[in-house]
């Protein structure tokens, strides 16, 4: 049974997640589709603005706080016809401010397209962060998806 098969879809969230007003000025934001972790508050904010009109929708069937140190959610969506799975963890530090996230897009070749069309609309200065076209496309030749 896939994760997402776990729980009911949830009703449409009403905003953004809590978290995300308390993201600490450091945050650190690792990611399925990024080449390297990336840090602090104005980027990842940057990044989510190009990242979130991506999803044609998004069935929540977790999205919650996890003790005091963590905030979950997990959802089904689909991109450009292409069904996208995703868990996002957040790590809560002391003073209550969102210091780490962790995003993890599945299967492989939803999360490849995603970097794909993300480094298609990030600012420039961006772009080494998401695989180019050509270097997608070498990944899903070598994973043969």
């Amino acid at each position: 049974m896939k994760f997402n098969d776990t729980g009911p879809v949830l009703p449409r969230p009403d905003g953004p997640p809590s978290w995300l007003s308390k993201l600490a000025d450091d945050a650190t934001l690792e990611a399925t589709v990024l080449k390297q972790p990336v840090q602090g508050k104005a980027t990842i904010l940057a990044l989510l603005k190009h990242a979130i009109p991506l999803y044609e929708f998004q069935n929540f069937t977790y999205r919650s706080e996890v003790g005091t140190s963590f905030s979950m959610e997990s959802y089904r969506a689909q991109i450009q016809g292409t069904p996208i799975e995703c868990a996002v963890w957040v790590h809560m530090n002391g003073a209550g401010e969102a210091d780490s996230l962790l995003i993890c897009h599945h299967p492989l070749n939803a999360a490849l397209l995603f970097s794909r069309l993300m480094w298609e609309q990030v600012d420039p200065e961006f772009r080494d962060l998401y695989l180019s076209g050509p270097e997608a496309e070498a990944l899903e030749r070598a994973a043969r998806i």
